[in-house]
């Protein structure tokens, strides 16, 4: 389904609370947009340009509401560094570059690790997320809190992003942030809000088969 409001336009309303009642599909695919690129991943993963490029080889292809800058999978372990990794200052080149280039086209979505997981903790995490917003992000969405583990709140990376008209999420509620919605690939299903597909989708993935996970979300 192709909606009339742009995405990012749709974006800043639910930054303020206000829904049009669909869903808001992102699909974390930067490998399906490497593949459209025909680039090598390590090459893509780390080269702003090729990433740029495909990221926006993936809007035109799908047209989603918004597309992570940073690949997950990268940014993992522990005590990971956000401040030195080349990856974020890729994907920060990345993210200027296409909000120059797509204005309301798409939303801009920076994944990020949980702040129990990086060197420096919250506030890495929060230092790192300023610069993304200031890059021209939309969301600011963190990930992999661990069970059984008690993050460090970040409501107050919450109201930064409000200041920015953007959204910060969570994989649940257990960060003091809005809890991001995960829907399977595999069973799509319409969204209430901002939703993500629950894997990091596969390079050989059918472009309609992203196509059918994005009209179920925004149903």
């Amino acid at each position: 389904m192709m909606l009339t409001t742009p995405p990012r336009a749709r974006l800043k309303a639910l930054a303020q609370g206000i829904s049009d009642g669909h869903g808001f599909a992102v699909p974390l695919a930067a490998r399906f947009a490497a593949r459209i690129q025909e680039r090598d991943w390590d090459d893509f993963a780390h080269d702003p340009t090729q990433l740029a490029n495909g990221l926006r080889d993936l809007i035109d292809a799908l047209a989603p509401d918004g597309i992570p800058v940073t690949i997950p999978g990268l940014l993992t372990g522990k005590d990971l560094n956000l401040a030195a990794s080349e990856h974020v200052r890729v994907s920060l080149e990345a993210t200027a570059r296409l909000r120059s280039s797509m204005g309301d086209r798409v939303a801009l979505v920076a994944c990020l690790p949980d702040s129990g997981s990086v060197v420096g903790g919250a506030d890495s995490l929060i230092t790192v997320s300023k610069e993304f917003l200031a890059a021209g992000a939309d969301v600011i969405l963190v990930l992999d809190v661990s069970a059984g583990t008690v993050p460090e709140s970040l409501t107050s990376l919450g109201n930064i992003a409000r200041f920015h008209q953007s959204l910060a999420l969570g994989c649940d509620s257990r960060q003091g942030l809005a809890a991001v919605e995960r829907i399977a690939l595999t069973a799509p299903r319409k969204a209430n809000a901002v939703a993500v597909t629950d894997i990091e989708i596969p390079r050989n993935v059918d472009l309609d088969v992203l196509e059918d996970w994005v009209d179920a979300v925004r149903g």
